[in-house]
């Protein structure tokens, strides 16, 4: 009834300004996500295309993110499936437990467009390593020269000699013997070793991060990061599609990025005869209110299936459900609680139910009816309906919620007068003549405030929500905004965890920021304030060009002045090939925040009063 009630609420209610899943780099059609209603299929192994990688940005709730391409340095953003799963440590892993920076290969399947954008999986060197049972033996330590000279073998395999590996290490290197931290000069010729890699380029065959040394270490690291993915999927549910239903029968296939240890950790808690809760979910593991709308269920027969394709766990149930759910539908995905375990809401900002607090205070984690209702909308979205055309504006009425398509791209230049400009598209830096919609239907956000175009800085990178022109072209534009706008709308900050040079850079006063996005701190059921957890997390580049303010709005600090803890918002350049985003201005505090808000507030108060002089006078 509940889900029912939600469909219909979607339909009556206003639709938030939600931004896309995931955003466009080029003004033309982008590729659809697939329906939920289709029918469920792992894609086969091998029919992926590998690109290695470093990871700079990662979206814990929508499962979002982006690496930088090793061979191009091209910022490459990946979407992944219900099944998709990230490897870590040779473990499945939640994507909380990803450190940014770390060098992945990511396995991509091809999305509805061509395009090589759906990850299957992802692996960091150390998995890549221990899969296959290698290590490296440590032969000669070289610390002066930064190098550890091993040999590559497998014991169990009796491959004495793989080849030759040398290791470069710097000061930032971390060492690990059992659970404890060790300094380099502990190391002994003969040591095994494991190692995680960043900083690596076409050029340049990366540092090592982190090395655990010996077999225990390693039996150890593994176990660490799978007892804690195994507590996060407790707590979540075990994820899996619908294959079937039949009266009062839902038959569903779980998903596994190890379909071996599946079977070993949750082959018990699936077999015939046992019960438990089952609960709808969205395309990114997403849940409503399992507390509420669960359904309970009796397992009445579990099987052994064929592990033919990536996320697909081998397991597959055929439960008994007392209610036969809306969401209980062919190709939709569900979460099973297992006889025992507590059936909760996940955390605010992650579940679609927002707590019962009413409306979220960032609208991007809200409900998308675009994405989880798209039969409700008779035009494309950026989220699906992919067989019906785009809609077409029509001369004097406002374009309807979800119809614009959003593209990211740099200002290139602006003609206020005439409403016009140009931007350069992320990534493939076509350049894209632009005009703003007439004033009562296209708008300009800076700095979240009402602004004109003569107010964009050149060189911003801003978001367009754009239509078709005449030719079909995405040209015309019903709202531009910045960066800032973003995060201010969504009372999104960027919280500084480490400071760093920037690894094979040009540019010696380059630094990167390690940040993880935070919201607002929300009332929990007691009525107590707490601080959820983090939904996302990135990389952020700062240079010497950079403006950075801190404390006072009179005259602005440099990026010394920053500290680990520090809540930014920032404004960036675009992002191209070899030409990362840097930041052009960094606002640190609450309290400069909140100041720079009231600032633009008056600003804006200032112009209105000037421009209805203007008017009275004419």
């Amino acid at each position: 009834m509940q889900r029912r009630l939600l469909h219909a609420l979607c339909v009556l209610l206003p639709c938030s300004p939600l931004l896309p899943t995931s955003l466009s780099t080029a003004a033309e059609a982008p590729a659809a996500t697939t329906s939920p209603s289709s029918s469920p299929a792992f894609p086969a192994h091998h029919s992926d295309q590998r690109i290695s990688g470093e990871l700079v940005s990662i979206d814990f709730i929508r499962r979002i993110g982006q690496f930088r391409a090793t061979k191009t340095g091209e910022l490459v953003e990946f979407t992944m499936p219900p099944y998709g799963t990230a490897q870590y440590l040779n473990s499945e892993a939640s994507l909380r437990d990803l450190p940014l920076g770390t060098f992945f290969l990511f396995f991509l399947n091809q999305d509805t467009q061509g395009g090589w954008t759906r990850l299957a999986t992802m692996q960091d060197q150390y998995t890549m390593d221990a899969s296959h049972s290698f290590t490296y033996r440590l032969d000669e330590v070289k610390l002066a020269e930064g190098k550890l000279l091993t040999t590559k073998h497998s014991v169990s395999k009796k491959q004495d000699d793989l080849g030759k590996k040398e290791l470069l290490v710097t000061p930032g290197t971390r060492y690990w013997r059992g659970a404890d931290a060790i300094k380099p000069k502990d190391l002994k010729p003969g040591d095994e070793l494991l190692f995680t890699l960043t900083g690596r380029t076409s050029s340049n065959p990366g540092t090592c991060t982190d090395i655990w040394i010996g077999t225990e270490t390693h039996a150890l690291a593994t176990k660490q990061i799978r007892e804690k993915f195994d507590t996060f999927t407790k707590h979540r549910g075990l994820p899996g599609w619908v294959d079937k239903t039949e009266g009062n029968t839902v038959t569903v296939t779980f998903f596994s990025g190890d379909a071996k240890l599946y079977q070993t950790l949750y082959g018990e808690v699936l077999a015939q005869g046992k019960g438990g809760n089952l609960c709808v979910a969205n395309q990114d593991l997403r849940t409503w209110n399992p507390g509420v709308d669960k359904d309970g269920c009796s397992i009445i027969s579990s099987e052994r299936i064929p592990t033919d394709g990536y996320g697909n766990s081998g397991i597959r149930v055929t439960l008994k459900v007392s209610n036969m759910l809306e969401g209980f539908r062919k190709g939709r995905v569900v979460r099973f609680f297992g006889s025992g375990w507590p059936t909760k809401d996940q955390f605010y900002g992650e579940s679609l139910m927002g707590y019962g607090f009413g409306r979220l205070q960032t609208p991007e984690l809200e409900e998308n009816p675009a994405k989880e209702y798209p039969d409700q909308f008779p035009f494309r979205t950026d989220f699906g309906n992919e067989h019906l055309p785009w809609y077409q504006l029509q001369p004097g009425i406002a374009p309807p919620p979800f119809a614009q398509h959003v593209v990211l791209g740099e200002i290139v230049k602006v003609d206020a007068a005439s409403r016009t400009g140009q931007f350069k598209t992320d990534r493939t830096g076509e350049v894209v003549n632009f005009s703003l919609l007439p004033q009562n239907l296209g708008s300009i956000k800076y700095l979240n405030t009402d602004a004109t175009l003569g107010d964009l800085p050149v060189g911003t990178r801003c978001r367009f929500h754009l239509f078709q022109d005449e030719q079909g072209k995405f040209t015309k534009a019903s709202l531009i905004s910045d960066e800032f706008t973003r995060l201010a709308t969504n009372a999104m900050t960027y919280r500084v965890e480490s400071i760093q040079p920037t690894l094979n850079s040009s540019d010696p006063t380059s630094v990167t920021v390690n940040v993880s996005w935070q919201i607002p701190e929300v009332k929990n059921y007691n009525g107590d304030m707490e601080r959820p957890p983090d939904i996302g997390r990135s990389l952020i580049r700062i240079n010497k060009d950079t403006k950075v303010w801190k404390g006072t709005l009179d005259h602005p600090s440099t990026v010394k002045d920053l500290a680990v803890g520090d809540a930014l918002i920032i404004n960036l350049t675009g992002d191209f090939a070899n030409d990362p985003a840097v930041c052009t201005e960094v606002w640190a505090g609450p309290d400069l925040h909140k100041a720079l808000a009231e600032a633009q507030k008056n600003k804006a108060k200032l112009a209105s009063g000037k421009d209805a002089k203007t008017a009275q006078k004419k």
